[in-house]
């Protein structure tokens, strides 16, 4: 089978993706796999759907492969291990198959050449799939839409990626999105002096300019207290200003700010 016939039998009729024909497929110069309607379960109509994942997993197969989407389809976490040796795989799709965090660290395996990942509505991903994103190098865009995660977990990713000095164009939650969209409503964002920046700064202020801080602060977030013995409102200070500036790096991250306008904010 040539290398044109055999994508557009991948691409254009998808659910003729059985063992056999994936096994044909196998050793052909296909760049793309659309494998919803291959392994889905078709009302208990196609209850073999998912044997043709080993297939993915035999040496020397799928080597021009570029994209593979398994959008819509349930998978189970330990699936994505067939997956693991398919050295081209820059863009997966995942939205919407159940996955949860285990499946996110198998992705490891395919730091070397992974570049744009969909964990979209998949509600078991939460912050603690953080650190398995963070393995992924040459990430350059990532949709987690509907998922757990939550903005401790984007304030990690953004440190990291900031850190590394990337860039990752990235898709959200909407609460995440709400809460960046507005960061005046918990402290002030760009605090002028006689206000400080800088949360290593507390330890030094007086309790009047603790206070002070606290109390522009409080201003705008009826939540912050602007009161209490020094050192309650050193740590008060010290965890708020900490909370803006990853804030800050996470907008960054997510609304592409400028560079060095951000950065010039923390210091």
């Amino acid at each position: 089978m040539s290398a044109i016939n055999a994508c557009q039998l991948a691409n254009n009729a998808p659910g003729l993706l059985t063992v056999g024909v994936i096994t044909v497929l196998r050793t052909s110069e296909i760049w793309r796999l659309e494998l919803a309607e291959s392994i889905g379960d078709a009302d208990g109509l196609n209850l073999a759907g998912k044997d043709i994942l080993p297939v993915l997993s035999k040496p020397n197969s799928f080597l021009f492969l570029s994209e593979l989407s398994f959008s819509g389809i349930r998978m189970q976490n330990i699936d994505l291990v067939h997956i693991h040796r398919l050295p081209r795989l820059a863009n997966l799709l995942l939205n919407d198959t159940g996955i949860g965090n285990e499946a996110v660290y198998h992705l490891v395996a395919l730091k070397r050449s992974l570049l744009q990942l969909s964990i979209a509505t998949n509600p078991l991903v939460d912050d603690d799939a953080i650190p398995a994103l963070l393995l992924l190098p040459k990430l350059s865009f990532l949709t987690i839409l509907d998922t757990a995660i939550t903005m401790p977990g984007l304030r990690r990713l953004a440190q990291g990626i900031a850190e590394a000095h990337r860039v990752l164009d990235i898709e959200v939650p909407a609460p995440c999105e709400r809460y960046v969209e507005n960061l005046s409503a918990h402290y002030v964002v760009f605090p002028a002096p006689p206000l400080i920046r800088l949360a290593s700064a507390a330890p030094v202020l007086s309790a009047a300019a603790l206070k002070r801080n606290l109390a522009a602060h409080a201003a705008r977030n009826p939540a912050v207290v602007a009161s209490g013995t020094k050192s309650e409102m050193v740590e008060r200070l010290q965890r708020l200003l900490e909370t803006r500036a990853a804030d800050l790096l996470v907008r960054e991250m997510i609304e592409a700010a400028d560079v060095e306008e951000v950065r010039s904010s923390l210091s």
